[in-house]
């Protein structure tokens, strides 16, 4: 074998990627995939170092997130998010699997697992340290959900690195052996009141109308507990080497190598954390305008209502004047008619005199008087002239 160091592996256009021990002569590069992977992974790398005469290949590859939602109605409510990376958005699988999965993807070959070791690679070195890291970060989150109004906590967590052995047959034919390894981490989380806040735009709104049900039962087995609203799970690193069987042993020790010192370039990794802060400051203050904006409709339609009670006491009360008013003038209109019949029945018709009292008087009376004190008197025929009016000193009477 040629001697090895620690090289810079770069994109086409010169970029600094990561570093890691490779062999000198080997094909060495890499590429950055500047595209949002989920909510944690702004973006990412992949590095591969390439021994084109024995058809060795090894590969790196940066952070790959995923979040499982338990709760159905957290998933439901997705659909009214903005921005949701859907691609993100899976059914937990065993790490295993998960570890299989993309060993196969990388190798194009059906694989048989043969041993499994754990991975030396510098977080697999720094394990303690590692999970620290990850679980302060989701510390930090959790107490911003509090501050939303939904408080959130984690309920099992792992961080473990690991590798497995595969054999297989390439398609040229070829017996191949693929070893295959990553950083796995997760988290599972759950609130009291449901993790809604932790996608809804409505936040606390609505997550505190949903109590978690589980809340007081619990699992040690990740991927499986109880109480879980959500999984956060997925790898820092991944890394594979595919080799032909003969190879083997060249291969695992260049290998070794590789995972024992691959990271992400400094400034490259502080851009993603920034990105990672931008974008959650971002969902932040989404969350906020929506609450902003839950509490104004909430208080419109308090107003609403309070001007839709005026309208409706107002009108309650025109309609009770329209009765009583309709009321009065039926009563006036009753009397009128009664008194009318009481007249006909006695013969009579009433007249008011100059005192305001009404007196009645024979309907036969063609005309009606009354004299100064008060005398009234009912005249048949035609009425008498004015200079007898005078004389007795009458004045004609109205009905």
């Amino acid at each position: 074998m040629t001697v090895t160091e620690i090289r810079e592996f770069k994109d086409p256009q010169g970029r600094t990627l990561a570093y890691a021990a490779a062999e000198d002569g080997w094909l060495i590069g890499g590429a950055l995939i500047d595209k949002v992977q989920s909510e944690s992974v702004p973006f990412f790398i992949t590095c591969h170092a390439i021994d084109t005469a024995h058809n060795i290949m090894i590969f790196g590859l940066t952070d790959e997130m995923y979040t499982t939602y338990v709760n159905k109605m957290i998933k439901a409510m997705l659909k009214s998010v903005p921005d949701v990376i859907w691609s993100s958005v899976r059914d937990f699988i065993e790490p295993e699997v998960f570890l299989r999965q993309f060993a196969e993807s990388m190798a194009q070959m059906n694989l048989t697992a043969t041993a499994q070791a754990d991975l030396p690679s510098y977080i697999g070195n720094n394990i303690q340290q590692a999970y620290n890291d990850m679980m302060e970060q989701y510390r930090q989150s959790f107490e911003i959900e509090t501050q939303l109004g939904t408080p959130t906590q984690a309920n099992n967590s792992l961080m473990k690195s690991f590798m497995v052995r595969y054999e297989g047959v390439a398609k040229s034919g070829v017996n191949s052996v693929v070893i295959a390894g990553m950083d796995y981490k997760g988290v599972e989380y759950y609130s009291s009141t449901s993790v809604l806040s932790a996608i809804s735009p409505l936040g606390g709104l609505v997550g505190g109308l949903l109590k978690n049900k589980q809340a007081e039962k619990s699992s040690t087995q990740f991927g499986h507990g109880k109480p879980c609203d959500a999984i956060d799970w997925g790898a820092a690193n991944k890394f594979i080497v595919i080799t032909p069987a003969e190879y083997e042993k060249e291969a695992t020790e260049a290998f070794l190598k590789f995972v024992g010192t691959f990271h992400m370039a400094d400034d490259l990794r502080r851009q993603f954390y920034q990105r990672v802060m931008e974008r959650k400051q971002s969902r932040i203050q989404t969350t906020l305008q929506y609450q902003r904006m839950a509490q104004q409709s909430m208080m419109n339609l308090q107003a609403n209502q309070a001007r839709l009670q005026q309208t409706l006491a107002n009108n309650s009360a025109a309609m009770h004047n329209m009765i009583m008013d309709s009321w009065n003038q039926k009563m006036a209109s009753d009397s009128r008619i009664s008194a009318a019949r009481s007249e006909a029945i006695m013969g009579v018709n009433t007249y008011t005199n100059s005192y305001g009292q009404n007196v009645s008087v024979d309907v036969t009376a063609d005309h009606v008087y009354q004299n100064q004190y008060g005398d009234v008197y009912g005249v048949s025929g035609s009425a008498p002239d004015d200079e007898l009016l005078n004389r007795l000193n009458w004045r004609e009477l109205k009905k």
